[in-house]
């Protein structure tokens, strides 16, 4: 039996320069957000134990990875492992991947 899961009209958080949409699934494996970048989200941040998997929906703009730049474009996948520091810089629609699960206690900013 699939489940189908409609993205919301609210956003279920708001951070820096982004509102996000999470899809609420009841696998603890994953998460799955859209993350509606409006302004420079100029926040450097890792995560401990999870691996961040992005797919770029709408962007002509910069991820910083291990002090390398990256202009990512619509269609674009940008894989980021456990204890790498990342930021995203720019106007962007991002659809995010995380495995394991989101754990904000695993997050360092």
């Amino acid at each position: 039996m699939g489940i189908y899961k409609k993205l919301q009209t609210e956003p279920s958080f708001i951070q820096n320069g982004l509102n996000g949409f999470s899809y609420e699934i009841t696998n603890k494996n994953i998460s799955i957000a859209i993350e509606d970048v409006y302004r420079c989200h100029e926040r450097s941040c890792k995560s401990l134990v999870s691996t961040f998997v992005y797919y770029v929906l709408e962007s002509t703009r910069v991820f910083k990875i291990k002090n390398n730049k990256y202009n990512v474009i619509q269609g674009d996948v940008i894989k980021i492992p456990p204890n790498i520091e990342f930021v995203y810089v720019g106007k962007m629609k991002l659809l995010l991947i995380i495995n394991p699960a989101f754990n904000k206690n695993n997050e360092i900013e």
